[in-house]
C-alpha cells in the first residue's frame, strides 16, 4: 500500500489537501488563543504596593482643594478602585502660544488655572509586561479617567515607582 495513492489520498483514505487545510485552521486557532488568553505576559510575577503620579491639567483651585490625602481613587470607566491619594502638588497651568509678531512660540501662564499632580498608591499585580491595579493597566503616558470624592477628570500617568527600585 502506497503512502499517497493515484487520487491524492493519504493511505487511500484522507485527501492530502483537506488534511493541510485542517492543520492550518488548528494552528491559527491555537495561535489566536495563545495571543489573547495565554502566554507568559499574563502570569502574575508578584503582588505589591506601587506608587504612581497622575497629572491633570488646566483645573481651577476648587478642583485642587477637593483632592485630599487618603481619598480612594477609582477608574471612572470600570468603577474599580485604583489606589489611594498619598499627596498632591499643584502649579500654575501653562499653555504653548504662537507669537505672531516675532514668529515663534512662547510658554505662557493660564490665569486662574492649575496643573495638579496626584501621587497615588495602590496594590498592583505585576506581570512581565504590565502593572495592573484594579483591572487597569498603569503605564507612563497612558491617559485614563479617574474619580474621587467630589471630583472627576482625565489625566496621564507621569511616573511609576516600583517597590525596591
Amino acid at each position: 500500500m502506497a503512502l499517497i495513492d493515484g487520487k491524492g489520498r493519504l493511505f487511500g483514505k484522507v485527501n492530502i489537501i483537506d488534511l493541510l487545510i485542517v492543520l492550518l485552521i488548528i494552528s491559527i486557532v491555537g495561535g489566536a488563543y495563545r495571543v489573547f488568553f495565554g502566554g507568559r505576559s499574563k502570569q502574575v510575577v508578584e503582588t505589591s504596593k506601587v506608587t504612581y503620579d497622575f497629572e491633570i491639567t488646566n483645573v481651577n483651585m476648587e478642583f485642587v482643594d477637593a483632592i485630599n490625602p487618603g481619598d480612594p481613587i477609582r477608574d471612572s470607566v470600570r468603577g474599580n478602585e485604583i489606589g489611594t491619594v498619598v499627596s498632591k502638588t499643584s502649579r500654575n497651568a501653562t499653555m504653548l502660544n504662537e507669537d505672531l509678531i516675532n514668529g515663534r512660540y512662547v510658554i505662557a501662564d493660564v490665569p486662574d488655572m492649575y496643573d495638579v499632580i496626584i501621587t497615588i498608591e495602590g496594590q498592583a499585580n505585576i506581570t512581565p509586561a504590565n502593572i495592573i491595579i484594579g483591572g487597569a493597566e498603569i503605564k507612563v503616558g497612558k491617559k485614563f479617567s479617574i474619580k474621587g470624592k467630589g471630583y472627576a477628570n482625565q489625566g496621564f500617568v507621569t511616573k511609576i515607582t516600583l517597590p525596591g527600585k
